[in-house]
């Protein structure tokens, strides 16, 4: 995306957007595709993100999903739980409680798993992958695989993208940030010695349901593989946030993956912004091409396992008198301690009723 770099001021404006802010603006970015399109950042009298109520079908959704009734914690044939989705991204949770009976095999696009909680061992035709909390697992449309956890109590963040996920190219700051390539895990061939059958499932996921197709042998019997489609992971602990101590970075400068229709961003701790005079939390945003879908992993203070939806017609800020007090209360060796995934699609998501019924319960 070709930024332009002419810009025009009019009235009463910072010097330097989101810097010596505070107390003096009410700030608002207007943009498009998030914070990488074309922007304009608004001076208002008042703060913009005082609202009163919110009528209709567009509302901010939080629903915790620590213990949501997915198909796959209660049937070992089950699919994982659809909270979001559009026609280019679906976004749910797997709580797998049972091995995969069958090998199984996703043609409608790429999986990207998250892990929130749990161990185990996605068996890929091309060799083990071991998984643990922290761990994206990126597995290429069409790949076949088992998935065996160690035990009943998994949790998964899913993003199922039917246009390739791709790693985000942070250009400037070499080849060894936000993480040192060398750290993804590859797998490697191994004969998984599993039990004879008579026959092997191979369960296929399309466009209008499910096909088994069964063979007398095991489609997952690779003695060997190379080429540069396979799958892989990377734990979030190996990635290094990129940080300003005079301003507040936007989330896109901690996408991870990306591609046209999405970007995947991942929230680490880092240190805040040590001027006082600038803004340390998100700017009041009207995000009008970008939805956000958050999943929180750790946190001090929000719900850890929950899904929070930011739809894109409504403005993203925090409301002025929580901003006041967290600005009164920052000191300059503050550090931010999220740990989450945000995917932010560029086309508006539908919430499932599984979703809304979560939210609901949250409420309650």
């Amino acid at each position: 995306m070709k930024p332009s770099w002419i810009h025009i001021k009019r009235g009463k404006t910072t010097r330097q957007a989101r810097n010596k802010t505070i107390g003096k603006f009410n700030e608002e970015l207007f943009g498009r595709f998030g914070f990488a399109g074309q922007v304009a950042m608004l001076y208002h009298k008042d703060s913009p993100t005082e609202v009163i109520r919110v009528e209709g079908d567009s509302v901010v959704g939080e629903g915790v999903v620590l213990n949501a009734p997915t198909e796959d914690s209660q049937d070992e044939r089950g699919d994982f739980l659809r909270l979001l989705e559009n026609q280019d991204v679906t976004v749910g949770v797997s709580r797998r409680a049972e091995a995969m009976p069958y090998c199984y095999r996703n043609t409608i696009g790429d999986l990207l798993y998250f892990v929130h909680k749990g161990t185990g061992t996605f068996a890929t035709e091309f060799g083990p992958i071991e998984y643990e909390p922290g761990d994206y697992v990126l597995l290429p449309k069409g790949t076949t695989f088992r998935l065996f956890p160690d035990s009943k109590d998994n949790l998964f963040y899913v993003v199922q993208s039917v246009s390739r996920i791709g790693f985000t190219e942070h250009v400037q700051v070499g080849r060894h940030v936000p993480f040192d390539p060398s750290l993804i895990t590859i797998p490697d061939v191994v004969d998984y010695d599993w039990d004879a059958r008579d026959e092997w499932e191979l369960l296929i996921k399309h466009r209008t349901g499910f096909t088994s197709v069964f063979y007398e042998n095991c489609p997952m019997d690779l003695v060997g593989w190379k080429g540069d489609l396979f799958p892989f992971k990377i734990n979030i602990r190996d990635i290094i946030p990129i940080e300003s101590t005079r301003t507040h970075l936007a989330p896109s400068s901690w996408s991870t993956f990306e591609n046209e229709n999405m970007m995947i961003v991942t929230f680490l701790p880092q240190h805040a912004v040590q001027d006082l005079e600038s803004e340390e939390l998100p700017s009041n945003h009207r995000n009008i091409d970008c939805e956000e879908i958050i999943f929180i992993h750790d946190h001090p203070h929000f719900p850890v396992g929950s899904v929070l939806h930011l739809p894109q017609s409504l403005m993203h800020g925090t409301p002025k008198d929580l901003r006041d007090t967290l600005n009164a209360a920052r000191t300059k060796d503050d550090k931010r301690q999220l740990w989450g995934v945000s995917v932010d699609t560029y086309r508006p998501v539908t919430p499932t009723a599984a979703y809304r019924k979560l939210c609901e319960q949250s409420k309650g």
